[in-house]
């Protein structure tokens, strides 16, 4: 597979980074940098080093979501690296006209033997996205290994730091029981360089009622509770139409101020704590606003194209999701959030913040985002800490609450009902920054990457094999059969040139009859 120069910009913190890994003297190497500031080309531009100087033959991309395969392939396309986002366990090794593929890391851990021979016997580069995936498992750390002990090399992203836990994470030092990085970009870097946005933390109070095990508690985010009673008042105040009605309020309006003013195609997004919840949202959301809130959930099969047809659409004003949002996802046009989740882990409300503070061009400076809380301290905490790293301010990192709030891993048999919530704006975190910033550039290459020039001719290709099979009284597999006698391989693994002898062949068997004998 042929590979072309690399001719997109990178940022100057890029450059450092990849002078930093090419310099490096072990085969791997962790990148902690500050969400949207770029991890994606960084690592991209490493593949394209490694493809370039024939080191390896073939780049593997680890990554959380099915929707970021597709992601990560389209990035690639973009720079002249052709990755496969749809490889199988089965298939195994991707067709030979790509530089590689994309899976996710679920997909490597129940099949490692499939991912170390693959290893094994084609020299590959790694890049593994957001690493702290790989010790969700019990087993995954031990399945890495297996799977990529062979490997050349190994390129670790993550986009904050993570600790460690009960899950080793294979391929990463720690220090005190917290990841040490081989190149780190904060947001205070990435905010100084017109990377990223400066961002603003609206929080709101209000009075909440809730009954709990036979008793009726009133409580405001200000008053002193216990932990579990906590839970309790902020739930509550997710689950109220009356109180998460006028933060929905107020963020709208600013949302409208924007479109109006600075941005004519400024989105929207809400973070919500679980499906029932995401449809309560957008019902309340349309009451609100008068129009349709788009709702992707990770069940959902079509949640991907939801999230690609709200990042295109600019009609579109608000998304609210669980979970597809918090990593990875490319929205630039977020600038208004909602948190209305109960998950109180650092790093997940960084992830989310994450989304919003992506820079764009032709949008006027600074171009502040908006993320709207419940005042609830752990919250607040994150979000005070985030602007002091803004305003240059060190600080120690309190250690992550690490809990999900009514989660899955946190459930009670005890009687709870919430019965209601007034919210009322409290304080703008952040409010204070006056920041001076300039306007970044990326070049952005036009170009069809691969995997979409196959999914066309998929498509056709599937089409025709039914015209075929209707009009000539022959079933699949014996088309399929004489196909892969005459190309040379299956569908799945075909070229693009296979894919396009497939398809002449497929026409003339439509037009002229099927002839059973070799052409």
């Amino acid at each position: 597979m042929t590979l072309s120069p690399w001719t997109a910009k990178l940022r100057e913190w890029q450059a450092r980074a990849v002078s930093s890994v090419l310099t490096h003297a072990r085969p791997d190497f962790l990148a902690t940098a500050t969400p949207a500031s770029g991890k994606t080309r960084f690592a991209l531009r490493i593949a394209h080093q490694y493809l370039a100087d024939r080191v390896v033959s073939r780049v593997l991309v680890i990554c959380p979501t099915n929707h970021l395969r597709t992601q990560w392939a389209t990035a690639a396309g973009l720079v002249g690296i052709q990755l496969d986002p749809a490889l199988t366990n089965e298939q195994a090794i991707e067709a030979r006209d790509y530089h590689g593929a994309v899976v996710t890391y679920q997909q490597v851990c129940l099949a490692p033997g499939v991912f170390q021979r693959a290893c094994r016997n084609r020299p590959t580069l790694l890049i593994f996205d957001e690493l702290h995936h790989a010790g969700e498992g019990k087993d995954w750390g031990n399945a890495l290994r297996e799977a990529f002990e062979e490997a050349v090399f190994r390129l670790a992203l993550s986009g904050t730091p993570f600790r460690s836990d009960n899950n080793p994470i294979p391929y990463v030092t720690y220090e005190q029981g917290e990841s040490l990085a081989d190149f780190t970009y904060g947001y205070a870097d990435a905010i100084r360089e017109c990377v990223c946005r400066p961002i603003l933390f609206p929080s709101y109070e209000g009075e909440l009622t809730w009954l709990s095990e036979g008793r009726e508690h009133r409580a405001t985010f200000e008053d002193g509770l216990t932990f579990e009673l906590q839970r309790e008042r902020l739930k509550t105040a997710l689950l109220q139409d009356s109180w998460l009605g006028p933060v929905i309020t107020d963020a709208h309006a600013e949302l409208r101020r924007l479109r109006k003013q600075e941005q004519p195609d400024a989105g929207g997004l809400i973070v919500a704590m679980n499906q029932d919840h995401a449809r309560q949202v957008a019902n309340l959301v349309e009451r609100i606003t008068g129009s349709c809130a788009q709702v992707a959930i990770s069940d959902d099969p079509s949640a991907s194209k939801t999230i690609a047809t709200f990042a295109r659409h600019k009609t579109q004003q608000w998304l609210v999701a669980v979970n597809m949002v918090s990593e990875g996802v490319d929205i630039p046009r977020l600038r208004i959030g909602v948190y209305a989740t109960n998950v109180l882990t650092e790093m997940y409300f960084r992830q989310v913040v994450g989304r919003f503070v992506r820079m764009q061009e032709h949008v006027p400076m600074p171009q502040r985002a908006w993320l709207y809380l419940p005042k609830d301290a752990t919250l607040v905490h994150y979000a005070r800490q985030i602007k002091a790293e803004r305003d240059h301010v060190l600080e120690d990192v309190m250690p992550s609450v690490q809990r999900t709030l009514f989660g899955t891993a946190a459930t009670s048999l005890k009687e709870y009902i919430p019965l209601h919530g007034v919210a009322r704006m409290d304080a703008l975190i952040g409010g204070d920054e006056v920041e001076s910033v300039g306007s970044g550039k990326d070049a952005v290459e036009l170009s069809v990457p691969l995997h979409d020039k196959k999914n066309e001719l998929r498509d056709l290709h599937r089409a025709l094999v039914g015209a075929v099979a209707r009009k000539v009284g022959i079933d699949h597999r014996r088309l399929n059969a004489e196909l892969i006698k005459r190309t040379g391989g299956r569908v799945d693994q075909a070229t693009v040139a296979q894919l396009v002898r497939r398809i002449a062949l497929l026409e003339k068997w439509r037009d002229t009859g099927f002839d059973g004998g070799r052409a």
